[in-house]
């Protein structure tokens, strides 16, 4: 398929790099902003930089990598141009949202797609390493998930179908862990740094790796995420 990007999300040239390592076609990329433009040229040097209307336009698989408030603005917008429907597939990155938020593609014939690999994007090559056999988190209507978990087994992804009546639960899942495990572990690199240990995240490291597996294969206590947090 033909891929474009719009959006100057990290997760979009590393996407789009992946799937052209399974054979896609990239014909473009619509960003802006100094860092977003070195990450293209970076990872994508071929890569010419255009408007959102005509990477939308020539695209068959159109990548929106944007903060997730602006995915259904975004969508909107360009399905009002007549730039989504048939033979078109519309794909957004954001663990917040699902594939509703692509409402307006889908209604016009478009394949609406939320996909989110389970992991933090530097937006460099060292995150197609960290893709390959990540957990993807795939939702579409049910007729078009095997095209969902296709896209997410090319991008050398394990997919995970989340339901939209899951998603809720999901994006709260996905915001505490984050948050908070990142939180946890600076302050205990913190630690160990003021009291003048060296490399303090090499010692660290093990320990939270460890304590990582652990809770993960334990049952979960009821638990709200404002109690985690507290």
């Amino acid at each position: 398929m033909r891929v474009g990007v719009i959006g100057s999300e990290p997760v979009g040239p590393v996407l789009a790099k992946a799937w052209a390592q399974a054979g896609h076609e990239l014909i473009g990329a619509a960003v802006e902003g100094t860092e977003a433009i070195e990450r293209i040229e970076t990872l994508l040097p071929d890569l010419p930089i255009a408007s959102m209307a005509a990477v939308a336009e020539d695209a068959e698989l159109v990548l929106l990598a944007v903060p997730n408030s602006d995915v259904q603005l975004v969508c909107e917008g360009l399905t009002d141009l007549g730039l989504f429907g048939p033979r078109k597939i519309v794909v957004h990155v954001s663990p917040l949202s699902g594939y509703e938020v692509l409402a307006a593609a889908g209604l016009r014939g478009a394949v609406p797609i939320a996909l989110h690999p389970v992991m933090h994007f530097t937006g460099t090559s060292m995150d197609l390493l960290v893709l390959k056999n990540t957990t993807i988190a795939v939702s579409a209507p049910e007729p078009l998930l095997p095209i969902a978990q296709a896209l997410a087994i090319e991008l050398g992804g394990e997919p995970f179908v989340i339901l939209e009546s899951q998603r809720a639960a999901y994006a709260e899942a996905y915001e505490v862990a984050s948050s908070f495990s990142s939180l946890v572990v600076q302050q205990a690199v913190g630690i160990l740094a003021d009291a003048g240990v060296s490399q303090p995240a090499n010692l660290i490291g093990p320990v939270v790796r460890s304590a990582v597996e652990k809770a993960l294969y334990q049952p979960a206590p009821r638990l709200d995420a404002g109690d985690a947090l507290a």
